[in-house]
């Protein structure tokens, strides 16, 4: 148990919260000086970036595996090896891919070189990497996939299909259920959300709209979820639907992302693609899009969620504003949202101006660091493999709770990853004595 402290006190409590390792940005460097210097095919450019991103990952350097999604990088080597095992894929969305993926490994190498625990903006940062090779796995599965297809080896394409279909992350896309009693530190912030969904009064019919803005990893999304799936807001509310404002990786890249958006909503209100389809074809761009989606919502008690706000802009403001004569639908996304049967809109986002402008400064909620030390080992506590924990030792959990709580910085995602952290750490340790233990056996001479 001394040896899980004394683990967690080599975390860098000098280093700030801000000093987490930043993108890594050479590698775009290098595809830009390549692209004028060495006129390269796209080919030669791919199986480049291929066989750099392959190489990086030999065991001739025994540190990586070490590295954080160290798994996670195997298993996308693997797809790779399979995608150019009989020629240069076709997709040109493959380079950009390969380009991302060099930038992620050389970004986990330097977080495994800093030390054994990582800061909560590194936790989050980490996080936020393995959160982008799940996506970046899937999209390559469905590249092989698809090229499988072409060349008719169905078994192959069956077992890609199956593999992705296992390993699809809902992320932000759509919500899940919560498990309110693994949900810490947020009671205050639930009744004030509830006041403002549930309340009734002279004022039931009003549209409301109330912004949730903090840092990275903080919660704001966890609390969106947590009163979406509330059973009294099932229901009091109907529609309800989650919007992430964020760019979807399957849509359109070049299409306007406000476009995107509005045509996301539609299809979570039960639009079918064809009518909204229609719609465009009527009346091209947002104006028929927010036109649509008003009808749809009409004379209904909906609650909408529109998470990960990212984009700060003036189409995006005042969402209790409503259509006037000198202006046209696709002025404004609010002019969408009818205001006078109790409506209710939340907004999530880490941008407090774009919270600002959506709802109103008086109506965004902040959320902060948790303060006590019972949020934050609670969180841990279901995270971390239990045989890691002391059992019966008051003393001990009562240091390794201050412990938890000055690491993680207050932030549940960082106490959730450093659990995660932890029980991986000793994992391998575990692996690496078996090894050990199995290699003393054999060299062990024989009498």
């Amino acid at each position: 148990m001394r040896r899980i402290i004394s683990a967690l006190s080599k975390w860098a409590l000098s280093s700030p919260l801000h000093s987490f390792i930043p993108r890594v940005s050479y590698l775009w460097v290098e595809k830009s000086v390549v692209a004028k210097t060495v006129p390269m095919a796209h080919q030669e450019m791919e199986a480049h970036l291929k066989d750099k991103f392959l190489n990086s990952l030999s065991m001739k350097d025994k540190s990586i595996s070490k590295i954080p999604g160290y798994h996670q990088f195997q298993e996308i080597k693997k797809l790779l090896e399979v995608m150019f095992s009989s020629s240069t894929p076709a997709d040109p969305s493959v380079r950009d891919k390969l380009y991302k993926l060099n930038n992620l490994l050389t970004e986990c190498k330097m977080l495994s070189r800093k030390h054994c625990f990582n800061s909560p903006e590194e936790l989050i940062t980490i996080h936020r990497i393995r959160r982008d090779l799940r996506r970046i796995k899937k999209e390559i599965q469905a590249i092989v996939s698809k090229e499988a297809s072409t060349r008719g080896n169905s078994t192959e394409e069956r077992n890609t299909r199956d593999s992705s279909s296992a390993d699809i992350d809902i992320l932000r896309w759509t919500t899940r259920a919560v498990d309110a009693t693994k949900v810490y530190g947020f009671d205050d912030e639930v009744l004030s959300m509830e006041n403002l969904l549930l309340k009734k009064g002279s004022d039931v019919h009003q549209f409301k709209a109330v912004g949730i803005v903090g840092r990275d990893g903080i919660g704001k999304t966890t609390l969106g979820q947590l009163m979406f799936n509330k059973e009294e807001v099932k229901k009091d509310f109907n529609p309800r639907i989650w919007v992430c404002m964020a760019r979807h990786p399957d849509e359109d890249k070049d299409e306007d992302l406000k476009v995107a958006i509005v045509k996301r909503m539609l299809k979570y209100l039960g639009v079918e693609e064809a009518v909204v389809k229609s719609v465009c074809d009527v009346k091209p761009g947002l104006e028929g899009l927010l036109c649509a989606l008003y009808l749809q919502l009409l004379g209904k008690r909906y609650l909408i969620v529109l998470d990960d706000g990212r984009e700060t802009d003036s189409w995006y403001k005042e969402l209790d504003s409503s259509l006037t004569h000198d202006k046209k639908w696709g002025d404004s996304f609010g002019f969408g949202f009818p205001k006078d049967s109790g409506g209710r809109v939340i907004v999530t986002s880490r941008n407090e101006e774009l919270a600002n402008i959506m709802v109103g400064k008086e109506n965004v909620h902040h959320l902060e660091p948790m303060l006590d030390n019972e949020s934050c080992w609670a969180i841990f506590k279901d995270s971390v493999d239990k045989v890691l924990l002391p059992a019966n030792h008051s003393t001990l959990e009562a240091e390794l709770k201050l412990e938890v709580k000055q690491k993680c910085g207050g932030l549940p995602l960082a106490a959730k990853m450093m659990g995660h952290q932890m029980t991986e750490q000793a994992r391998k340790e575990q692996e690496q004595e078996k090894t050990t233990s199995h290699q003393g056996i054999m060299d062990t001479p024989v009498t």
